[in-house]
């Protein structure tokens, strides 16, 4: 399936700093993929290309990571973030894929309820943060 990219695709949302440090921290680390911020991204576009099933909405970028490859396989969530640790190098990479197992990845997403919940309510209506360019 050619569609364009050759590279997964990171989406987040740009308004929230835990997720624009957490992606800049990550683009430091490793390359290999993209990350963009929603507000920022043509969501259309970018589901067009990943085969158009109109899943690549706002409402969904703004409370989860959204991590598409180039063959049109989405995660989410806390496997998204499994997905990109193992793109990284060293320790981190086994983390991922730690976190890629049901049980962990359950666990994880339990915790990180509260902050899907709440933490993200105190910080719209903010400019995306801009992500440094890699080298």
């Amino acid at each position: 399936m050619s569609n364009g990219f050759r590279d997964p695709v990171l989406i987040f949302d740009g308004d929230c700093p835990w997720c624009s440090k957490w992606v800049m921290w990550a683009m430091r680390s490793s390359g290999g993929w993209e990350a963009m911020a929603f507000q920022l991204a043509d969501l259309p576009a970018l589901d067009k290309r990943v085969g158009g099933w109109d899943v690549l909405k706002p409402v969904r970028c703004r409370h989860r990571l959204l991590w598409v490859t180039p063959r049109g396989r989405q995660y989410s969530g806390v496997e998204a973030c499994a997905r990109l640790l193992m793109r990284l190098s060293g320790p981190r990479a086994y983390l991922g894929g730690l976190l890629a197992l049901q049980p962990v990845r359950a666990l994880v997403g339990l915790a990180a309820l509260p902050v899907v919940r709440y933490g993200h309510r105190t910080y719209r209506h903010s400019l995306p943060v801009p992500l440094p360019v890699r080298e």
